[in-house]
């Protein structure tokens, strides 16, 4: 019999407070969602996100799912269900583990600051399995992150109540802090982390349940430029969004950047940032406009 996993996205499309201090410039996630100047990027967009891939990254290795606190890709019309209501749905479903999905915050939540970091939480009285299962999700999370290890924290969360839910296992990622601009912009407004991550926790219950992950086997075959198709290009600029976070801080207009197999200046730019990062810079006499083996070598060896 299939292993079955709950995918919980915290909170609900409006509730109050769980989002971001107002952005200071034009955020653009992908080509449906962009957070503008002024605007602030709720909680549950960003847990949907995440949630969405790695109920794909799931059912790709044969796991069975379910979903708690959403229901598709459209983050924008979930409410805030009761805790009492997921924990008896799970149960119902008779669920193996439960991975809620959430970001942090610290602060009033009007004004950004220095708080960071990727932590896991286990419920401290009705843990169950869960403190193996969320130090292997933790330790692929945290593998070329750059991110603060918050570690593993035990508190009395009811999505990670294994009584309540009647799993085995429960766990509570908050992935990034919201309230933190590098990571707000960076991690949590950024749809190939959404991705990276997704894949990350899926490796992590992959090890934990003993089944063999697969990564996925999409490397362009051949130099990547302006004239290349979109997928190939989309996955250059995917690979970028992905890595450049944990080398810079976000650069306006530029990190992360929108994928949309346009290869245009501002992937260009990326591109030359990346060389520049590998220490590359000063050997290439080219302008950022050829991906070439190397590079995309390079790209493909990140752990994720």
């Amino acid at each position: 019999m299939a292993v079955k996993v709950n995918i919980d996205a915290g909170h609900g499309s409006n509730t109050a407070g769980k989002r971001t201090p107002p952005f200071p410039y034009d955020v653009v996630i992908n080509d449906k969602i962009t957070v503008k100047k002024g605007e602030q990027l709720r909680e549950h967009i960003a847990a949907v996100g995440v949630a969405y891939y790695l109920e794909q990254e799931l059912k790709r290795h044969g796991f069975q799912t379910m979903k708690s606190g959403w229901n598709d890709i459209n983050a924008t019309d979930d409410p805030d269900t009761p805790l009492s209501d997921r924990q008896n749905a799970v149960k119902k479903a008779k669920c193996d583990y439960s991975v809620s999905i959430h970001y942090n915050a610290y602060g009033d939540g009007k004004e950004f600051n220095s708080a960071a970091g990727l932590g896991i939480y286990i419920h401290d009285k009705y843990p169950g399995q869960s403190k193996k299962l969320a130090d292997t999700v933790l330790k692929h999370l945290m593998q070329s992150s750059g991110q603060n290890n918050r570690g593993v924290k035990a508190d009395a969360l009811g999505m990670c109540n294994c009584n309540s839910l009647g799993t085995k296992a429960a766990i509570l990622i908050e992935l990034a802090f919201m309230t933190n601009l590098r990571e707000a912009v960076s991690m949590m407004a950024n749809e190939a982390y959404w991705k990276e991550s997704a894949r990350r926790i899926c490796r992590g219950i992959c090890e934990y349940a003993g089944i063999k992950y697969r990564p996925e086997t999409n490397i362009p075959a051949k130099t990547v430029t302006p004239t290349s198709s979109k997928a190939d290009i989309r996955w250059v600029q995917e690979r970028l969004n992905t890595v450049l976070p944990h080398i810079y801080e976000p650069i306006k207009d530029i990190i992360p950047l929108k994928v949309d197999g346009s290869y245009g200046p501002k992937t260009r730019i990326a591109t030359l940032l990346y060389w520049d990062a590998l220490g590359w810079g000063k050997h290439m006499n080219d302008d950022g406009t050829r991906v070439g083996k190397n590079t995309r070598e390079a790209l493909a060896s990140v752990k994720i």
